[in-house]
This record gives structure tokens, C-alpha cells and sequence, in this order.
């Protein structure tokens, strides 16, 4: 696999395509069903995708996390910037300075 010499994990998707492993099935949304005592039939497809998606159940937190913090990083960020004043405000800027 051309994953490996990258040293990045393969998913379940890609590994069951190759007959080394017997279901694709996501390992994380696996685990998380199984702590909740809930079925582990017709898990999703482990794939990149699926795991960095909130549709991943044993990534859901973090994706959601991580997407608000991102959002909240780029709130801040415009906020702080500070905007450039329009040709009103610098008007009356201007007339207030000569009327002192």
C-alpha cells in the first residue's frame, strides 16, 4: 500500500479490501457502540473521510470541537482587527477637530 511508506494508518476500508481484515466496519464507531451496549450492526465504512466527520461516532466530540474552536479562532480574529473608518466617521472626525 502506497499509505504505508508514509506511515499513516490505513483505514478498516482499505486494509478489508486486501482480506486483511474481515469487516470494514468503523473500529472507532465499534468501540463507542459497544461501551454504550448499543448493536454493531451496519457500522460505517472506516474511511478518511468518515473518521473526520462528526458522522463518526467515536469522533464526533472532537471533530465538533475542533470545528468551533477553528470558527471561534476566526471570530475573534476579524474582531480584533480593527476596521477601516468610513468617509462619514472621518468627516465628522474632521469637522469636531476644527470646530476645537
Amino acid at each position: 500500500m502506497a499509505v504505508a511508506g508514509l506511515r499513516i494508518t490505513p483505514p478498516a476500508s482499505q486494509v478489508a479490501t486486501i482480506g486483511k481484515m474481515q469487516s470494514a466496519g468503523c473500529r472507532l464507531c465499534r468501540k463507542v457502540r459497544e461501551a454504550l451496549g448499543k448493536s454493531i450492526d451496519n457500522l460505517a465504512a472506516e474511511t478518511y473521510g468518515h473518521i473526520s466527520s462528526a458522522g463518526c461516532e467515536g469522533m464526533a466530540n472532537t471533530i465538533t470541537a475542533v470545528h468551533h474552536f477553528i470558527w471561534r479562532h476566526l471570530y475573534d480574529s476579524m474582531h480584533a482587527t480593527p476596521k477601516p473608518k468610513s468617509k462619514s466617521e472621518e468627516a465628522l472626525e474632521e469637522t469636531l477637530r476644527h470646530k476645537k
